[in-house]
């Protein structure tokens, strides 16, 4: 006679093996989805800045004589009160000429009431990576300004915080000579920045 070896509950061990190694692909799979999620939403937030970057950078390559009130009112924490004189936009018929910063005014204005419709901001700063030891285009021949677009926990600033600043800074020594040329991304940081 022939003895019966007999398996009972294998067939369960089986089914629960296979559970998990299905379980452990699932959650690689949500995983991935997930990342990819995150990649596609940072791929549209630096599309939409640059657009808006774009923009802005023509706006005031158009009209350098007001680029220090580009700077002030883009920089400003609020989009200020709506300007005197809309110097064309939204359609409007202009029947007096604006001044420079009268146009620079009412541009930044409107930059500032469309950036609130979007996740991120932008501000414009002098460009720390541009050499020579001048503040102004007066006195550093190389001077340009730099527009900085940010979202998420990064500010559009240039500073020494790797946390929410989104350039580094240029340090200078007393002598004024440069030991660190600044402009560099933080590691951190989700930002964008393009020289005007």
């Amino acid at each position: 006679m022939v003895a019966r070896f007999t398996q009972k509950g294998v067939g369960l061990i089986e089914v629960m093996v296979a559970l998990l190694l299905l379980t452990v692909a699932v959650l690689g799979y949500t995983a991935l989805q997930g990342q990819a999620i995150n990649s596609t939403n940072e791929s549209f937030e630096r599309s939409q800045s640059l657009v808006m970057m774009r923009n802005i950078a023509e706006k005031i390559r158009a009209n350098p004589s007001g680029i220090a009130t580009y700077e002030s009112k883009i920089n400003a924490a609020t989009a200020n009160s709506a300007p005197s004189k809309k110097c064309g936009l939204n359609g409007q018929t202009v029947t007096t000429l604006c001044t420079p910063a009268e146009t620079a005014e009412a541009e930044s204005y409107s930059f500032k009431t469309e950036l609130a419709n979007y996740d991120f901001q932008i501000q414009m700063h002098p460009c720390p990576n541009t050499g020579g030891t001048g503040t102004d285009a007066a006195t550093n021949i190389m001077f340009s300004y730099c527009l900085i677009s940010a979202w998420g926990e990064t500010t559009p600033t240039i500073g020494a915080d790797d946390e929410t600043d989104c350039l580094t800074e240029r340090v200078v020594d007393d002598n004024d000579v440069v030991e660190a040329a600044g402009g560099n991304y933080h590691v951190k940081s989700t930002c964008m920045m393009m020289e005007i």
